[in-house]
């Protein structure tokens, strides 16, 4: 160990590892990795990204992600990592040193709505060589190169932004939303997909968004406006009572169920 803080951790190998090395370490709670090259501290953002962007002109880097690491653990006094206004900051100060048409992401800071999301474009297959500017400090900021390999090395730090419709209904909709980009699964227009677990319908409402025909199975009620949805259908009962052959039709399931682990990975196995 080289370094550590909350949310960040550097490694000393004494292997030579090449600045787009594909050979990045993988583990469910790494959300970004990649091989550093040094950092820059100073008081002066624009001399610190000055100083970044001499220190990389050689580099043949696509995207460039800023993101700042969590100062908190998710939950605590409501903190949700994402983007930060220093992280944003940041990465339109070097956007505009830049000067060229390789996009400069960060995720837009949650309290303000009218920010412009991430760019598309950036998140394009073909765009796999990332610079990484890592907030630590708001005075020491980390330089780090990565090769996108997994769909969440597309996303600033690691964290899937969507748009969030005015009235969501739980906070299963972002859940679900992420879980569907992290595992990179397509709905195609009235795909046939179940849920069990589905009170009071947060999952739902987002699955039904992208245009799925949607069943829920829970004991307890919907939403009424999941309900009133066309495309939805309510089985009020619990999985273990229904008949396995009713899922038949169905491509995807769906399980967030609030119960013991082990009963969730044994009701989904019998289906």
């Amino acid at each position: 160990m080289a370094y550590s803080a909350r949310g960040l951790l550097t490694l000393k190998t004494q292997l030579s590892v090449p600045q787009w090395s594909r050979a990045l370490p993988e583990h469910p709670l790494i959300r970004s990795r990649g091989v550093v090259l040094g950092k820059v501290e100073g008081t002066e953002s624009a001399r610190m990204l000055s100083q970044i962007l001499e220190s990389t002109k050689s580099l043949d880097w696509q995207v460039c992600h800023v993101w700042q690491r969590d100062m908190a653990d998710p939950g605590w006094n409501g903190f949700e990592p994402g983007g930060t206004p220093l992280a944003w900051l940041v990465a339109e100060q070097f956007r505009n040193l830049v000067q060229d048409a390789r996009p400069v992401i960060a995720n837009r800071p949650a309290f303000d709505s009218e920010a412009q999301r991430v760019d598309s474009q950036a998140l394009d297959p073909k765009l796999d060589r990332i610079l990484e500017i890592i907030i630590d400090e708001p005075n020491r900021w980390w330089i780090a190169t990565k090769r996108a390999q997994q769909n969440y090395d597309f996303w600033p730090g690691g964290i899937p932004e969507f748009p969030i419709p005015e009235l969501v209904l739980s906070r299963a909709y972002m859940k679900i939303a992420e879980a569907f980009a992290w595992g990179n699964l397509q709905i195609r227009p009235g795909e046939k997909i179940v849920e069990i677990g589905s009170s009071p319908g947060g999952a739902c409402q987002w699955l039904l968004d992208q245009g799925a025909s949607v069943t829920g199975i829970d004991p307890a009620e919907m939403d009424p406006r999941i309900v009133k949805h066309p495309n939805f259908t309510h089985w009020q009962s619990r999985s273990l009572q229904l008949k396995r052959k009713l899922f038949r039709p169905f491509r995807i399931l769906v399980c967030d169920a609030n119960v013991a682990p082990k009963y969730t990975l044994d009701t989904v196995e019998g289906i």
